[in-house]
């Protein structure tokens, strides 16, 4: 098994990445369609909404909860981290 798939077999790694992305794509959408332009800096920059670092986190702890159940220190870890970026997004 190559390095990439083992990467993409990590469905909490996966869903983390696919927050960040569907995030980052929406906040540029919603910029074209309000300023009627394309500003490439709003796929990789940050800043605005959605929050593309409180999608990331979010996706994080609710996929290591399907994944390691609730009860885990994987779910705690992630909530707090989550819970964090949350409050200073």
């Amino acid at each position: 098994m190559s390095v990439l798939d083992e990467i993409l077999s990590n469905q909490v790694l996966v869903s983390a990445a696919l927050g960040w992305l569907v995030a980052q794509i929406l906040k540029t959408l919603i910029d074209i369609w309000y300023n009627k332009s394309f500003s490439p800096d709003r796929l990789w920059g940050s800043g605005g909404m959605p929050s593309s670092h409180s999608a990331t986190v979010c996706a994080l702890m609710i996929s290591t909860a399907f994944e390691y159940k609730v009860s885990s220190f994987e779910f705690a870890v992630s909530f707090v981290l989550a819970t964090i970026v949350m409050h200073d997004a």
